[in-house]
Protein backbone atom coordinates (compact mmCIF):
# COMPACT_ATOMS: atom_id res chain seq x y z
CA UNK A 1 0.00 0.00 0.00
CA UNK A 2 1.37 3.30 -1.21
CA UNK A 3 1.70 6.48 1.62
CA UNK A 4 -0.26 8.40 -0.58
CA UNK A 5 -3.58 5.45 -0.52
CA UNK A 6 -2.77 5.27 3.06
CA UNK A 7 -3.32 8.83 3.55
CA UNK A 8 -6.76 9.10 2.17
CA UNK A 9 -7.81 6.12 4.20
CA UNK A 10 -8.75 6.84 7.83
CA UNK A 11 -10.21 3.10 8.62
CA UNK A 12 -8.58 -0.19 7.47
CA UNK A 13 -10.47 -3.55 8.35
CA UNK A 14 -8.81 -6.27 5.55
CA UNK A 15 -10.11 -9.59 6.08
CA UNK A 16 -10.45 -9.12 9.53
CA UNK A 17 -11.43 -12.20 12.21
CA UNK A 18 -12.87 -10.49 15.16
CA UNK A 19 -13.69 -13.05 18.15
CA UNK A 20 -14.17 -12.37 21.97
CA UNK A 21 -12.22 -14.17 24.50
CA UNK A 22 -13.82 -17.19 25.40
CA UNK A 23 -15.87 -17.51 22.38
CA UNK A 24 -14.96 -20.42 19.75
CA UNK A 25 -16.93 -18.66 16.94
CA UNK A 26 -15.79 -15.88 15.85
CA UNK A 27 -18.16 -12.47 15.77
CA UNK A 28 -17.23 -11.02 12.64
CA UNK A 29 -15.04 -14.05 9.74
CA UNK A 30 -13.12 -12.26 7.39
CA UNK A 31 -14.38 -8.41 6.83
CA UNK A 32 -12.96 -5.89 4.42
CA UNK A 33 -13.53 -2.57 4.55
CA UNK A 34 -11.90 0.76 3.63
CA UNK A 35 -13.52 4.26 5.39
CA UNK A 36 -11.80 7.09 3.52
CA UNK A 37 -10.83 10.36 5.34
CA UNK A 38 -13.17 12.95 5.92
CA UNK A 39 -15.73 10.19 5.00
CA UNK A 40 -18.62 7.51 7.03
CA UNK A 41 -20.24 4.49 6.53
CA UNK A 42 -22.92 2.81 9.33
CA UNK A 43 -22.53 -0.83 10.16
CA UNK A 44 -26.09 -2.72 10.47
CA UNK A 45 -26.77 -6.11 10.77
CA UNK A 46 -29.14 -8.83 12.42
CA UNK A 47 -28.67 -9.51 16.35
CA UNK A 48 -25.41 -11.58 16.97
CA UNK A 49 -24.01 -9.83 13.41
CA UNK A 50 -20.57 -8.45 14.74
CA UNK A 51 -21.30 -4.91 14.71
CA UNK A 52 -20.49 -4.02 18.01
CA UNK A 53 -17.26 -6.29 17.45
CA UNK A 54 -16.09 -4.04 15.02
CA UNK A 55 -16.59 -0.99 16.63
CA UNK A 56 -14.86 -2.41 19.76
CA UNK A 57 -12.19 -3.27 17.56
CA UNK A 58 -11.85 0.37 15.90
CA UNK A 59 -11.63 1.53 19.22
CA UNK A 60 -8.93 -0.62 20.00
CA UNK A 61 -10.51 -2.65 22.90
CA UNK A 62 -10.72 -6.08 20.86
CA UNK A 63 -7.64 -7.09 19.17
CA UNK A 64 -8.41 -8.88 15.85
CA UNK A 65 -7.67 -12.68 15.64
CA UNK A 66 -6.32 -12.33 12.35
CA UNK A 67 -6.48 -10.50 9.12
CA UNK A 68 -5.92 -5.89 9.64
CA UNK A 69 -7.82 -3.73 11.60
CA UNK A 70 -6.13 -0.16 11.23
CA UNK A 71 -7.02 3.29 12.30
CA UNK A 72 -5.24 6.50 10.44
CA UNK A 73 -2.58 3.91 9.28
CA UNK A 74 -2.03 2.07 12.77
CA UNK A 75 -3.03 -0.76 14.79
CA UNK A 76 -6.46 0.30 16.05
CA UNK A 77 -5.53 -0.92 19.56
CA UNK A 78 -1.65 1.22 19.08
CA UNK A 79 -2.22 3.65 22.03
CA UNK A 80 -0.59 6.50 20.59
CA UNK A 81 -4.15 6.77 18.63
CA UNK A 82 -6.13 7.68 22.24
CA UNK A 83 -6.39 11.30 21.81
CA UNK A 84 -7.39 11.31 17.94
CA UNK A 85 -10.01 8.31 18.36
CA UNK A 86 -13.35 8.38 19.92
CA UNK A 87 -15.33 6.02 21.30
CA UNK A 88 -19.30 6.15 22.05
CA UNK A 89 -20.30 2.51 23.90
CA UNK A 90 -23.38 0.68 23.72
CA UNK A 91 -23.36 -0.41 26.90
CA UNK A 92 -23.48 1.29 30.41
CA UNK A 93 -19.52 1.61 30.63
CA UNK A 94 -19.65 4.18 33.45
CA UNK A 95 -18.85 3.24 37.21
CA UNK A 96 -22.27 3.44 38.45
CA UNK A 97 -20.88 5.67 41.70
CA UNK A 98 -18.87 8.25 39.66
CA UNK A 99 -21.25 11.53 38.83
CA UNK A 100 -21.28 13.21 34.94
CA UNK A 101 -19.08 15.53 35.34
CA UNK A 102 -16.60 13.29 36.58
CA UNK A 103 -17.06 10.86 33.69
CA UNK A 104 -16.16 13.69 30.85
CA UNK A 105 -13.16 15.08 33.04
CA UNK A 106 -11.65 10.95 33.14
CA UNK A 107 -12.87 10.81 29.74
CA UNK A 108 -10.13 13.59 28.35
CA UNK A 109 -7.52 12.72 30.76
CA UNK A 110 -7.09 9.43 29.55
CA UNK A 111 -7.13 10.61 25.85
CA UNK A 112 -4.08 12.68 26.85
CA UNK A 113 -6.21 16.07 26.58
CA UNK A 114 -6.92 18.81 29.27
CA UNK A 115 -10.39 18.40 31.44
CA UNK A 116 -11.40 21.49 29.68
CA UNK A 117 -12.18 19.45 26.75
CA UNK A 118 -14.72 17.58 28.71
CA UNK A 119 -17.30 20.19 28.94
CA UNK A 120 -17.74 21.34 25.25
CA UNK A 121 -18.40 17.48 24.76
CA UNK A 122 -20.92 16.99 27.39
CA UNK A 123 -22.70 20.06 26.46
CA UNK A 124 -23.34 19.36 22.77
CA UNK A 125 -24.98 15.93 24.12
CA UNK A 126 -27.34 17.76 25.98
CA UNK A 127 -25.92 17.89 29.12
CA UNK A 128 -24.35 19.77 32.13
CA UNK A 129 -20.38 19.82 32.53
CA UNK A 130 -21.04 20.62 36.32
CA UNK A 131 -24.14 17.90 36.25
CA UNK A 132 -23.60 16.03 39.73
CA UNK A 133 -26.05 13.23 39.00
CA UNK A 134 -24.24 9.90 39.46
CA UNK A 135 -24.37 7.31 36.44
CA UNK A 136 -25.79 4.72 38.38
CA UNK A 137 -28.82 7.05 38.92
CA UNK A 138 -29.19 8.14 35.15
CA UNK A 139 -32.29 7.46 32.85
CA UNK A 140 -31.09 5.01 30.08
CA UNK A 141 -31.45 8.50 27.59
CA UNK A 142 -28.95 10.55 29.67
CA UNK A 143 -26.68 7.26 29.63
CA UNK A 144 -26.44 7.27 25.67
CA UNK A 145 -25.98 11.10 26.25
CA UNK A 146 -22.77 10.44 28.10
CA UNK A 147 -21.88 8.02 26.13
CA UNK A 148 -21.88 10.13 22.92
CA UNK A 149 -19.72 13.32 25.04
CA UNK A 150 -17.00 10.26 25.58
CA UNK A 151 -16.94 10.30 21.98
CA UNK A 152 -16.82 13.65 21.45
CA UNK A 153 -14.40 15.09 23.70
CA UNK A 154 -11.15 17.03 22.15
CA UNK A 155 -13.18 16.52 18.66
CA UNK A 156 -11.03 13.87 17.34
CA UNK A 157 -9.94 13.04 14.15
CA UNK A 158 -12.31 9.66 13.91
CA UNK A 159 -15.76 8.55 15.69
CA UNK A 160 -16.69 5.07 16.47
CA UNK A 161 -20.24 5.08 17.35
CA UNK A 162 -21.59 1.76 18.94
CA UNK A 163 -26.21 2.32 18.64
CA UNK A 164 -26.38 5.99 19.57
CA UNK A 165 -29.52 7.30 19.94
CA UNK A 166 -30.89 9.20 16.87
CA UNK A 167 -31.24 12.28 19.23
CA UNK A 168 -31.15 15.38 17.83
CA UNK A 169 -27.90 16.12 19.92
CA UNK A 170 -26.78 13.39 18.11
CA UNK A 171 -27.79 14.49 14.59
CA UNK A 172 -26.47 17.94 15.35
CA UNK A 173 -23.12 15.97 16.82
CA UNK A 174 -22.22 14.38 13.87
CA UNK A 175 -23.08 16.84 11.41
CA UNK A 176 -20.57 19.13 13.53
CA UNK A 177 -18.01 16.49 13.00
CA UNK A 178 -18.71 15.64 9.26
CA UNK A 179 -18.36 19.39 8.69
CA UNK A 180 -15.13 19.70 10.42
CA UNK A 181 -13.31 16.54 8.14
CA UNK A 182 -13.33 13.66 10.74
CA UNK A 183 -14.06 10.41 10.01
CA UNK A 184 -16.77 8.68 10.94
CA UNK A 185 -18.25 4.91 11.35
CA UNK A 186 -21.38 3.86 13.27
CA UNK A 187 -23.22 0.89 14.26
CA UNK A 188 -26.96 0.85 14.91
CA UNK A 189 -29.15 -2.16 14.31
CA UNK A 190 -31.76 0.28 13.18
CA UNK A 191 -30.09 2.97 9.80
CA UNK A 192 -33.33 5.03 10.61
CA UNK A 193 -31.62 8.79 9.37
CA UNK A 194 -27.95 8.14 10.00
CA UNK A 195 -27.03 6.63 6.42
CA UNK A 196 -28.20 10.41 4.98
CA UNK A 197 -25.85 12.16 7.60
CA UNK A 198 -23.11 9.75 8.10
CA UNK A 199 -22.67 7.77 4.44
CA UNK A 200 -23.28 4.48 2.82
CA UNK A 201 -25.30 1.58 4.73
CA UNK A 202 -23.23 -1.72 4.74
CA UNK A 203 -24.95 -4.87 6.29
CA UNK A 204 -23.00 -7.65 7.83
CA UNK A 205 -23.70 -11.35 7.06
CA UNK A 206 -25.02 -13.88 9.82
CA UNK A 207 -25.65 -13.42 13.63
CA UNK A 208 -26.34 -15.70 16.84
CA UNK A 209 -22.69 -15.29 18.82
CA UNK A 210 -21.78 -11.88 19.49
CA UNK A 211 -23.44 -10.80 22.81
CA UNK A 212 -21.94 -13.65 24.39
CA UNK A 213 -18.48 -12.55 24.77
CA UNK A 214 -18.80 -8.89 25.80
CA UNK A 215 -18.85 -7.87 29.55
Amino acid sequence: MSATASATIAVRLDEAVLRYPGTPAPAVDGLTLDVPTGGGVVITGADGAGTSAVIRALAGLLVPFSGLVEVLGSPAHDPALRPRVGYCPERRPFVRHLRVREVGVIVARVRGLGTAAAAPALRASGLDPDDARRVGGLELGDVRRLALACALVGDPDVLVLDDPWEYPETVEALGAARARGATVVLATPDPGGFPGLVGPLVTLPGGGDEQEGRP
